[in-house]
């Protein structure tokens, strides 16, 4: 369990140092490259310069919460990685409930932001903590029901079984509009640009992470980049057919390339228009996708003859 979460942080660590470097390349500007050999140390300076800065409480604020809220938040972030299969048989936990575990893991960082914003005694926060659990829960539920379609289409939740039934067709062919609400969905969870409306520096001082300083700050950023190259990872394992060692790596560096992709060429979505898409465009269409559920076994079965 230590190697997997260490290596879990230390991916995390140079993952910002990879999206610095891609943000400077696509903006035509110097990224990091005075720490290390061409920057590469970059995360370590980085992790110096806050762990050693001061850790600020409010006067006000609930101090036992205030510290519990960004331990959940990246708890919860890691966990998520016990159940995830790297190759035949290595994995922490090979459940064949290992897609129902992701979720209910996941499904507790949301009270990390939520608690975080209301423990800080700020309205700043508050507000932010709102809008981020908003957000957040709207845009699980688009994921949550595109996991149980995809249950639905394979009739198991292990995720070891993907790669198996994927050898002959990648399930992103016939299920590539899920897999695009899918990705959006993820965009809008770890809350990355477009849809970074929990943060949002310009509206909300940095949301429910305004009072927030130093290593506590650390957790949050920690838990938002484990998430982004969790979810890589699993879009990788149940629409591109998964893989090993390399493979799956490759697989998942590409989404991860994409998350850093949509930062550089977009703008902010407005929340408004960012609550329309989830539940007035999204949602109807993954209604209609369940009543087509039949066509789509038998498109797949015929799929699996040729």
């Amino acid at each position: 369990m230590m190697i997997m979460f260490m290596s879990a942080l230390l991916a995390v660590a140079f993952l910002t140092v990879a999206e610095r470097k891609t943000l400077g390349y696509m903006q035509r500007r110097v990224g990091p490259n005075a720490v290390g050999y061409y920057g590469m140390l970059m995360a370590i300076a980085d992790a110096a310069k806050l762990l050693l800065k001061e850790i600020i409480i409010p006067t006000r604020a609930d101090k036992i919460m205030l510290f519990i809220s960004p331990m959940m938040a990246l708890m919860s972030a890691l966990l998520c990685w016990a159940v995830m299969p790297f190759a035949p048989g290595v994995s922490m936990t090979d459940s064949n409930y290992g897609l129902m575990l992701t979720l209910a893991i996941s499904s507790v960082g949301v009270f990390g932001s939520l608690l975080a914003g209301w423990s800080a005694n700020s309205k700043y926060s508050l507000l932010g903590s709102i809008r981020s659990t908003a957000q957040l829960i709207s845009y699980e539920t688009i994921t949550t029901t595109i996991m149980l379609l995809c249950i639905l289409l394979t009739g198991t939740m292990n995720l070891s079984k993907y790669v198996e039934l994927q050898e002959g067709i990648w399930y992103i062919l016939p299920l590539l509009p899920m897999m695009l609400m899918w990705f959006m969905g993820c965009v809008a969870e770890c809350a990355r640009p477009p849809f970074d409306n929990v943060e949002a520096e310009s509206e909300l001082v940095s949301g429910h992470m305004t009072e927030y300083s130093s290593s506590m700050f650390v957790l949050f950023f920690l838990a938002e980049y484990s998430s982004m190259l969790f979810l890589s990872t699993l879009t990788a394992m149940l629409f591109l057919g998964g893989g090993t060692g390399i493979m799956l790596g490759l697989k998942a560096n590409m989404f991860a390339f994409t998350y850093m992709w949509m930062r550089a060429t977009l703008p902010r979505v407005r929340y408004d228009r960012l609550m329309h898409l989830c539940w007035l465009v999204f949602l109807p269409m993954l209604f209609g996708t369940v009543l087509f559920m039949p066509t789509l076994l038998y498109f797949m079965d015929g799929m699996m003859l040729l």
